[in-house]
Parts: structure tokens; C-alpha cells; sequence
């Protein structure tokens, strides 16, 4: 199934937008954008290519404002619908479990994201990877 053309656009371009609040860290906008491009998928709104990158887009902003309860939300949604081997949505959910003191979650999908992509995956925020190289022996033998 593919959206309309116009329903293509009107998306793309409330992304546009969401991805320009994003990188001027006006977070609330950027919700504020993705979430509606959400609300006018059609439903089943989960099987649309589009839900995944707007859940996480809307999860990421969440994450981005340390409103790690919202965040968490928006990433498990994306985890429910199968992406259980995306390294970022793996990412973001071990950070959202730490933050949320949930730390055998954390240890789990910490450990998931590291798996798939080393220690680049931590790149942005270090402080992840040096908590989970603490409770976990990261050394291959």
C-alpha cells in the first residue's frame, strides 16, 4: 500500500518541518509536527512505512526534552510493530529504561544496540556506554 500523492506530500512536508524544530531544539514543534503528520495516516496507522520514523522522530523529541516516560512510549511502539533489530530504537529504549532506573531493561536493549553496532552507536552520549561496560563484560574472548 502506498499514501496518496497528496497524502505523500502533506506528510513529507510536516517531517520537513518537525526535522527542522528538531535541529533547532525547539522540541514541542517538533512534536507538535510529527504527531500531526501522524494522526492523518490512514488506519491501520502501524502499517504504514511512515509510523515507524514518525514514532521515533516523536519518541526522539521526547528523549531530546528528558520526558524519558513519553519517550519510552513512543520507542516500545516501535519496538511492538517488529523492529526489534534497529539499532537506534534498541538504543533509545536501553537510554529511556536507564534514565527510568529500570535497569535490567536497560542492561537488555543497551546490550542489543552494542551488539549490533559497537560502541558507534554510543557516539552522541557516552555515558551510556560507560554504564553498560560497568554491568556487563563487554570483552570478546
Amino acid at each position: 500500500m502506498e499514501l496518496s500523492d497528496e497524502l505523500y506530500v502533506r506528510v513529507e512536508e510536516l517531517s520537513e518541518t518537525g526535522n527542522e524544530a528538531m535541529e533547532n531544539e525547539d522540541y514541542a514543534k517538533a512534536i507538535s509536527c510529527f504527531q500531526k503528520a501522524l494522526d492523518i495516516l490512514p488506519e491501520p496507522k502501524e502499517d504504514w512505512e511512515a509510523y515507524l520514523w514518525l514514532a521515533g522522530s516523536i519518541g526522539d523529541a521526547y528523549f531530546m526534552m528528558r520526558n524519558y516516560g513519553k519517550s519510552l512510549e513512543f520507542f516500545r511502539k516501535c519496538y511492538n510493530i517488529g523492529e526489534t533489530d534497529n539499532p537506534f530504537i534498541l538504543l533509545r529504549l536501553g537510554e529511556n529504561y536507564l534514565e527510568l532506573e529500570d535497569e535490567t531493561n536497560a542492561t537488555e536493549f543497551l546490550l542489543r544496540a552494542y551488539m549490533l553496532e559497537g560502541k558507534k552507536i554510543f557516539k552522541e552520549d557516552w555515558k551510556y556506554f560507560q554504564w553498560l561496560s560497568k554491568h556487563v563484560n563487554l570483552k570478546r574472548k
